[in-house]
């Protein structure tokens, strides 16, 4: 089994939970080990029937251990069919095929609210719906105990509906008499047809192929006929699957989350069902746990916020506080007074927050990455002193519950911060963990924000080099930010400078924006040499630009600011072009921008005094109290008697027609 602790650091902290469930599908398939594979998927089968843990395994195994296979498109699929051939009876060969069909179904279908998929992504998914249950009545009829199989339909159905071909075949035990084909829109004009080749490229779907229907039928599946009702769709395939395997429940828990409002049904459906004589053979703690499916869905994400009516608010978390008194499984417990601690924290209320966290955390080790940072703060913060976040990090790494618990054991056990007993190995060996099991993520820099809300702004700063050195690119943005105010000590501006340059590169639109305010400032400060002031402009202007490009929403507006103080003239040139057209586009900064050098005399090219007037009136007419444009016209136009003399007659002889705006036809 591979595990996420490296080998150095097993010998230190405790070892990792192995990454596989069962095992590594894609690796045996690659090895064309199909033997081995068969052997640890059928002893999984078999386990699911003796044991709640076992039951869960399987059960959640194989769309994880599948991924690597899965997610290589065709590519998967030929090596799925490959083990089909060599093993013609391996019944979990086609049951892989049919998770293979349905992740790409949702793949297609992307993942989200059905009102957001496009026709096309529509075709796809239900060609792969049929191809999953083709492959999961092959896995049933070779593997008449392979419960999942038939859970695997219920998804499908819930998500795709059930198709005609499929109910027939319930119905009356029979297969269609011919292949099944999809008819894909492929009439349509040549881009998209070629869309549509290209989509189905993706998994492997052929636009003109037929899926051959076996001739046996599952022996496994149940009559429909249910006393005086015959039962179809998602009703029919929770009774078949729970007629294969009489005791199950974490497939209950999906039953559950079909009959949510979400999926058509309701809560008080779900209650009845919880209710049933389906779920007769579970406990009370089981049952409760299906009962706490109505609470997920109410509350789960979304936490008060400042936002809210205080009423409404106050009786949400009334209702979560006494569901969290009512669960009967410890993870429930965790799971609403962590909901409660967030909606505090989202209502400054720190000390409330810090409280609820406790009690969560008694409960069950901290398993987030924002609930662990929510607990550096409010714990530094309220609690400086206390033991608790010591502890909590120490339960939440030890469970690796968290890639930020296993940060801050690390810097804690190598710092001797937080209570920690020093222990450079021991640190060493957490941080490498955390490297490794989760690399160039944001956990780094989100760890380093919530020590620098505290502030704790010394570790923060440790924390951030530490993230960048493990490859987390965000920490260049905090650690720019912490050179340009000194937020750790000394100011080092050109490492700022740096610091922004390399985050705006990475895509970073925040920190070309920071780094073009950066640049503009330090020109016109008294200590820049004069020598330095254009280039560091015309950087402030180009840092703009791309602050534009990667999609920050001011960045137009800074940028044609900027370029209006450009002393390089050859610089402003090169820049005309982009003034002019949202000048003309009814912009006013660019319109007083614009204005601003034409008012140039030293610009013997574009020194024009009557457009630079007829430009800032256009500014004026479109936002005459924007601060820029008035700053603009006091300076260019206003600046001492003469200038203010001429612009009043220029003003004069231009005719209100010739006024540039967003009704003007001469703009």
């Amino acid at each position: 089994m591979t595990t996420h602790t490296p080998p150095a650091a097993a010998t230190v902290i405790p070892p990792a939970p192995a990454r596989w469930k069962l095992c590594d599908i894609d690796t045996l398939l690659r090895a064309g080990d199909y033997a081995a594979l068969d052997q640890r998927l059928d002893d999984a089968l078999a386990a699911s029937f003796q044991d709640r843990d076992e039951e869960e395994r399987y059960y959640g195994a194989l769309p994880d251990d599948l991924a690597g296979c899965t997610a290589d498109g065709a590519e998967g699929l030929a090596r799925l069919a490959a083990w089909q051939a060599a093993r013609p009876q391996s019944a979990h060969a086609w049951l892989c095929e049919a998770h293979y069909w349905y992740h790409w179904a949702y793949e297609y279908r992307g993942s989200g609210w059905a009102s957001t998929v496009t026709a096309l992504g529509w075709e796809c998914a239900h060609a792969c719906a049929t191809r999953c249950a083709v492959a999961a009545l092959r896995a049933l009829t070779l593997a008449p105990t392979m419960w999942t199989a038939c859970a695997l339909l219920l998804q499908s159905t819930s998500a795709f509906n059930e198709p005609d071909w499929l109910t027939e075949l319930v119905r009356s035990g029979r297969w269609p008499d011919k292949p099944l084909q999809h008819d894909f829109s492929l009439d349509d004009d040549a881009a998209t047809r070629d869309e549509l080749l290209a989509q189905l490229a993706r998994s492997g779907l052929a636009h003109d192929e037929r899926v051959a229907c076996p001739e046996a039928v599952p022996t496994a599946l149940p009559s429909p006929v249910q006393g005086r009702k015959v039962i179809s769709g998602t009703s029919y395939w929770i009774h078949a699957t729970l007629h294969v395997h009489p005791r199950l429940f974490f497939f209950m828990r999906q039953c559950v989350w079909f009959q949510q409002p979400r999926w058509g049904g309701s809560h008080e459906r779900v209650r009845a069902f919880i209710a049933s004589p389906a779920c007769a053979h579970l406990s009370e703690v089981e049952k409760d746990r299906l009962r706490h499916e109505i609470w997920r869905d109410e509350y789960q994400g979304n936490a008060v916020d400042k936002d809210e009516d205080p009423a409404e608010a106050q009786q949400r978390m009334a209702a979560t506080r006494q569901r969290a008194q009512e669960a009967l499984y410890p993870y429930h417990r965790w799971e609403t007074l962590r909901w409660l601690a967030v909606s505090h924290y989202m209502l400054d209320q720190h000390a409330e927050a810090l409280a609820c966290l406790r009690e969560a955390e008694s409960h069950h080790p901290i398993d987030d990455d924002y609930a662990m940072n929510m607990a550096v703060h409010v714990a530094l913060e309220q609690d400086p002193d206390g033991q608790w976040l010591g502890q909590a990090i120490c339960n939440s790494a030890n469970a690796y519950e968290c890639n930020t618990a296993l940060i801050l054991h690390g810097y804690c056990s190598l710092k001797g911060a937080f209570g920690f007993v020093p222990n450079a190995a021991t640190g060493n060996a957490w941080l490498a963990a955390a490297r490794e099991r989760n690399a160039g993520t944001e956990n780094w820099d989100d760890l380093a924000r919530a020590l620098w809300r505290v502030p704790r702004n010394q570790e923060a700063f440790e924390i951030l080099e530490m993230g960048l050195a493990a490859g987390d690119k965000s920490c260049l943005l905090t650690l720019g930010i912490f050179h340009a105010g000194g937020e750790h000590g000394t100011k080092d501006r050109q490492q700022a400078m740096h610091c922004y340059g390399q985050a705006a590169q990475a895509g970073n639109s925040v920190a070309a924006y920071k780094l073009g305010y950066l640049c503009h400032d330090m020109a016109w400060e008294d200590a820049t040499p004069a020598a330095q002031r254009p280039a560091l402009q015309a950087q402030a202007v180009e840092a703009m630009l791309k602050a534009r490009e990667l999609g920050h929403d001011d960045a137009t507006e800074g940028a044609l600011m900027f370029i209006s103080d450009l002393s390089d003239i050859p610089v402003r040139h090169r820049h005309l072009d982009f003034v002019r057209e949202h000048a003309t586009n009814g912009d006013a900064i660019a319109m007083a921008t614009l204005s601003t050098l034409l008012a140039d005399a030293n610009d013997k090219v574009l020194y024009n005094y009557r457009e630079s007037v007829r430009w800032i009136m256009g500014a004026q007419a479109v936002a005459p109290e924007d601060e820029f444009v008035v700053n603009v016209t006091k300076n260019t136009h206003q600046d001492g008697f003469l200038s203010s003399t001429l612009y009043k007659l220029t003003r004069r002889q231009i005719k209100a027609h010739e006024i540039p705006g967003g009704d003007n036809a001469m703009v």
